[in-house]
């Protein structure tokens, strides 16, 4: 698919795309108690969630979700792109026991598993160290000692399989990185009758007494924050619905305070998300090591800034759907944006942005930040379905924004 974008003024009403981080841990509650999701859209890694369950032992009809008597561990288990599905899934295929054969898309395949491998040796093995890799065994004892820096699903994943065991503990060896998601989760359990506590770097998981979930998916507003930019950077005024209040953790909902922060107006009331442009936007300096997927959407509005914005914890940007810290920076650089990067951060500096050109590396956030940088300019972006990974209506909500864009 081949999308051309020309400059538009980015204003309306839109419904928030769904959160796929919530939208994946519902479905991988099933596993624990059954769960009917109202509003669920099937983007590619919600797909590949709801075949996982119900390759693990979930009915699947329609929206709703239900346990059989007992979970199965199959001999082959296919992920796709969803490296947060693999991630929180392998946890749980360690404490039912598997013989199973775990692979992925070509983007998974890059992906690093060390800190689970090094976590789980003595009870697991893999026969590989990437993907396609086959995992046997069972893990001895409801303890587990893993690293924090490589990725916080694992350890949301361990919440889950020690919550379907009845209890166990988690020790995090520091540094963690993106927090915000292994609180989410705990929040997410425990609302639902779990029993998780955190303290310092331990997690404790005991007996839980889970009721159903019956709702909607929340919005997600790293995904959302891609209207938003658009809106400010083509100088229009955008209410996002169906967010969720934001807690009183940083996560990807920090973006409003991010945006707001560099002289937009942006604020969260009932459940809306209100984006106003201002006449002069200013850089900033931040640190995405807890919330990575929030580097793309801040250097959307980057170029458009005063004063130069850098990005930092940018370590984990590199085992992406693509290396971000290369694609974000090319990407801009294709937009006649001045940008300059090195193993800490990334440095994007006040820029007239130009019609450019890209091609889709595999990654949907890409994608997306080409559209903002497009609607101030004019561009165009071949590969453009690469949006269905995670929200696959957001060149037909843009469309209804005003955005003047042909689809090829």
């Amino acid at each position: 698919m081949l999308v051309e974008i020309n400059p538009s003024k980015i204003y309306g009403k839109v419904k928030a795309p769904q959160s796929k981080s919530f939208g994946i841990r519902l479905i991988l509650y099933s596993l624990l108690k059954e769960s009917k999701l109202d509003n669920l859209i099937h983007s590619d890694d919600i797909n590949i969630a709801i075949n996982v369950v119900k390759e693990l032992g979930v009915s699947v009809e329609g929206t709703y979700f239900k346990r059989k008597k007992e979970l199965v561990t199959p001999k082959f288990l296919y992920f796709g792109g969803s490296a947060t599905t693999l991630r929180m899934t392998i946890p749980i295929l360690s404490v039912l026991g598997a013989d199973t054969i775990i692979d992925g898309d070509e983007t998974l395949r890059k992906r690093p598993l060390n800190a689970i491998i090094k976590a789980l040796e003595g009870s697991i093995s893999f026969s590989s160290s990437s993907l396609p890799t086959k995992i046997s065994g069972k893990l001895k004892d409801n303890f587990v000692r893993i690293e924090g820096g490589e990725s916080s699903q694992y350890i949301s994943g361990f919440v889950y399989a020690f919550s379907l065991v009845g209890s166990g503990e988690i020790e995090i060896i520091p540094p963690i990185s993106s927090r915000s998601y292994i609180y989410l989760t705990i929040d997410l359990i425990n609302s639902l009758g779990g029993n998780v506590r955190m303290k310092g770097n331990k997690i404790y998981v005991e007996k839980g007494d889970f009721k159903p979930y019956i709702g909607k998916v929340p919005g997600d507003y790293a995904l959302a924050s891609f209207y938003a930019s658009s809106s400010i950077v083509s100088g229009g005024e955008i209410v996002i619905e169906d967010v969720y209040e934001l807690p009183n953790f940083d996560g990807d909902h920090s973006i409003v305070n991010f945006y707001e922060m560099m002289g937009a107006e942006s604020y969260v009331k009932d459940n809306k998300w209100f984006v106003r442009s201002s006449e002069k936007l200013n850089g900033i300096e931040v640190n995405v090591d807890d919330y990575p997927d929030l580097a793309p959407s801040i250097a959307s509005l980057a170029p458009f800034s005063s004063s130069p914005t850098v990005i930092k914890g940018i370590k984990r940007l590199k085992t992406k759907e693509s290396n971000r810290v290369a694609t974000i920076s090319e990407t801009l650089s294709k937009f006649g944006v001045k940008v300059e990067y090195d193993e800490k951060k990334i440095i994007i500096y006040p820029s007239e942005v130009k019609a450019g050109h890209v091609v889709c590396p595999n990654d949907h956030r890409i994608a997306m930040l080409a559209s903002v940088l497009s609607f101030k300019s004019g561009g165009i972006i071949e590969k453009a379905e690469c949006v269905n990974k995670s929200n696959p209506n957001f060149w037909k909500d843009l469309i209804s924004l005003n955005g003047r864009i042909i689809i090829r």
